[in-house]
């Protein structure tokens, strides 16, 4: 009984080693980078973002980030708000409040997940 308890919660444990970052829907993704820029964690960020992202967004998703990048991207999304958002099909807009601007995220729908395009 607790060898079956045990490979069930390893299995589980396993199945999350994305570290619990949901990319379900336009929300949860935002809600992910949020929480992987407070981290600085460059694998929970380029989750979050399509290899389709322009340039200015390749060193997100080939986790080439510097520490000012990482300490940049902590102080722009810290107390981060979701505002509103909106699906039509495969792609999304997320509305967002930063600490002193709205910004407005393009997402897109890839393999089940939904990624950042461009902001």
């Amino acid at each position: 009984m607790i060898l079956g308890v045990i490979l069930f919660t390893s299995m589980i444990l396993t199945s999350c080693g994305n570290k619990g970052y949901d990319l379900s829907s336009p929300e949860s993704t935002i809600n992910t980078l949020i929480k992987a820029s407070s981290e600085k964690d460059k694998d929970g960020l380029s989750l979050c973002f399509s290899k389709q992202s322009p340039r200015e967004f390749k060193s997100i998703v080939n986790k080439k980030l510097t520490d000012k990048d990482l300490n940049d991207l902590k102080e722009m999304f810290e107390n981060a708000k979701i505002k509103s958002s909106k699906i039509d099909g495969s792609s999304a807009s997320v509305s967002i409040k930063l600490e002193n601007r709205d910004e407005e995220i393009w997402m897109v729908k890839e393999n089940e997940n939904w990624v950042i395009l461009d902001f």
